[in-house]
């Protein structure tokens, strides 16, 4: 990623959401008016960020720590930073919110004869305005490597030594008037060896120097918690740190946010699935929906997204458990199913009573109290949804 592709990305049009239709009107569609639709339909799911509470919290958390380091003197900032498992989308999430944060920025600056943002150091220089550095850190970088990066954003060689490569990179970010570097796969710099303490010292310096201009530092990556990066004393007393993580439902209320998840994402959908109805997913599909991706949110968009566009392209115009069981998520999904279910297809752990199992047990997939069935297709085979929630039954808070 270089500034160019950040600004094209951040400025292009969004994907369109089509139409809701009625049955009635979609059954009027012809062949080539139900593929145009369906087609509308994909680019639009697949571009659209879906809100969670969990990470509404850790932006409205950034905002007010930029707004701090922007406001208090010169000097080492607060870092924030945001660490989870993988795929849980920490990097769907930070994208988003610098994409906000550019577009708010750049509609203040002057543009130039490119159409890019530009300011004036002086009225007869004209330099690139790129408020927000995005850097994706390579495996295994030391200090230069991550100097070297910051260039490279902005187009510019990283030739030289690695003091001189560090003091061009700091050039750059007050040239092109940087206001936030987000460094995404922080987990991959090289922290375990001889050379480690120049390492972490060169986080430190890069956020002192970047807010010597107001401007900070956000830090994103996996299972940060407990390593180097972290327990180094000079970036814990700067730091704060935003765990995210998968959401899990062995706990009533822990049952309900994941139902609530669940029904935020179906009252998006629903307009597009005429024959649906509050419900289909959070009440009748929940306990299966944390089957398939174990409370993971990006394998949990993917699923419904792609069993929305199965149930249209089927003109069922409902998400039903047969539309789930087609589809394939990620190895690890598929990996970790396969662990909680037994060679006959029922889960695991599943006691005689039906309820729930007891924290690092197998989960369950029937609701709380409900006698457990013998014949899980049998409800995709009747055409109705399958009522495999493993969660109450009780409407989420």
């Amino acid at each position: 990623m270089d500034s160019h592709r950040w600004h094209d990305w951040c400025t292009s049009a969004v994907p369109v959401e089509p139409s809701p239709l009625t049955l009635k009107r979609w059954n009027a569609l012809d062949g080539g008016a139900r593929r145009s639709h369906i087609e509308q339909l994909k680019r639009w799911l697949h571009h659209y960020y879906f809100e969670t509470g969990q990470f509404d919290h850790v932006a409205e958390r950034l905002n007010t720590i930029m707004e701090r380091n922007a406001e208090t003197p010169p000097g080492a900032k607060e870092i924030p930073v945001i660490t989870g498992p993988n795929t849980i989308g920490k990097s769907a999430f930070i994208k988003n919110w610098a994409r906000q944060r550019y577009l708010q920025w750049m509609a203040l600056a002057d543009v130039g004869a490119g159409g890019r943002p530009v300011w004036y150091p002086t009225p007869d220089v004209e330099c690139d305005f790129c408020p927000v550095v995005f850097i994706n850190l390579q495996e295994g970088a030391r200090e230069k490597a991550l100097a070297s990066q910051i260039l490279g954003f902005y187009g510019l060689p990283s030739n030289g030594t690695a003091y001189e490569t560090t003091r061009s990179a700091m050039k750059a970010l007050v040239r092109h008037r940087a206001r936030v570097v987000v460094i995404d796969d922080i987990n991959l710099l090289k922290t375990e060896w001889r050379g480690a303490r120049q390492v972490l010292d060169h986080i430190k310096f890069l956020n002192t120097e970047l807010g010597e201009g107001a401007a900070s530092l956000i830090l994103v990556g996996a299972d940060l918690v407990g390593g180097e990066l972290l327990n180094d004393p000079q970036i814990n007393g700067r730091s704060k740190t935003f765990a995210v993580a998968q959401y899990e439902i062995d706990e009533p209320d822990e049952q309900q946010v994941w139902q609530r998840v669940i029904r935020d994402i179906e009252k998006r959908l629903l307009p597009h699935l005429p024959a649906g109805r509050a419900g289909m997913l959070y009440r009748d599909l929940a306990g299966e929906l944390w089957l398939r991706t174990q409370g993971y949110f990006q394998d949990l968009k993917q699923l419904i997204c792609e069993a929305t566009l199965a149930a249209t392209n089927d003109g069922t115009h409902v998400i039903l458990r047969n539309h789930l069981d087609a589809l394939t998520l990620s190895d690890r999904a598929e990996a970790r199913r396969r662990e909680m279910v037994d060679r006959t297809g029922l889960l695991k752990g599943r006691n005689k009573s039906g309820t729930l199992p007891a924290r690092g047990s197998a989960k369950s997939s029937t609701p709380q109290g409900a006698r457990p069935s013998t014949n899980p297709g049998k409800a995709q085979s009747s055409g109705k949804p399958a009522r495999s929630s493993r969660t109450s039954n009780r409407r989420p808070a």
